[in-house]
């Protein structure tokens, strides 16, 4: 009988220590910063556009690092993993143009990516103060992307503007850096995305955006590159 109580005990004990690994705090976490963008259809298409300029033209940016923002709810399920889901936000674009005395004329690309997928991050080195962690998401990525190309010429305007969109998978891996206070850590985060591209199509009647010199090929987004962000992580109790 006394066996039996001490297992019960020592059962018990377990199950209190379980549930308390198991129900830590949670969080959300913010962080913005930049990002680098690979791109490599899109520039190919605006040198293309360039080289149809009855005069010559010049490209201004092509798609430089630019705006990234995430947002992240996260669960602790255990001391050293953390889980949740994360959006994210980017943005950039490029131009071409040229003017002169009778006019000018330009085009510019207008990007902006839309990611929503499952967070992970793995804590590899805590202290009382610093944390460094590990982390990694799964995301679905919605890309939009605006081209317009507008000339002027002695007070004559005219143009023309599309926009396409497109959907992929994309994977992303990075680490933390943070500095712990009592209910909120503050610190930065760099990482490398792997964007599996996406087909663009027009939005308005599903058309896919062409190879200009190959009708064979869909041109594609591809948000390819590495970041770096400030990041703010406030703790919560649910």
């Amino acid at each position: 009988m006394r066996k039996r109580i001490s297992y019960m005990i020592v059962l018990a004990m377990l199950l209190v220590s379980a549930q308390h690994s198991l129900a830590q705090n949670g969080g959300i976490s913010i962080a913005a910063g930049a990002a680098s963008f690979r791109m490599g259809d899109m520039k190919y298409l605006q040198e293309h556009i360039l080289s149809t300029y009855p005069v010559e033209g010049k490209i201004t940016s092509s798609f430089p690092p630019f705006t990234a923002a995430s947002f992240t709810v996260f669960k602790q399920l255990y001391d050293h993993i953390r889980v949740g889901g994360r959006y994210n936000y980017s943005t950039t674009g490029a131009k071409s143009s040229y003017a002169d005395y009778s006019g000018d004329i330009y085009t510019e690309f207008n990007a902006v990516s839309h990611r929503l997928g499952a967070y992970l991050s793995y804590l590899v080195l805590g202290g009382d103060r610093i944390d460094l962690s590990l982390n990694g998401s799964l995301d679905a990525n919605y890309t939009s992307m605006t081209i317009q190309s507008y000339y002027t010429i002695f007070n004559y305007s005219d143009g023309l503007s599309n926009k396409y969109r497109s959907i992929s998978p994309s994977i992303a891996v990075g680490g933390e850096l943070m500095y712990k206070l009592k209910k909120l850590s503050l610190g930065m985060e760099a990482g490398y995305l792997v964007d599996l591209k996406g087909n663009l199509k027009d939005t308005s009647d599903g058309d896919p955006l062409l190879d200009p010199k190959d009708l064979d090929r869909v041109l594609s987004s591809d948000w390819t590159g590495w970041y770096l962000q400030l990041k703010t992580l406030i703790w919560l109790d649910f």
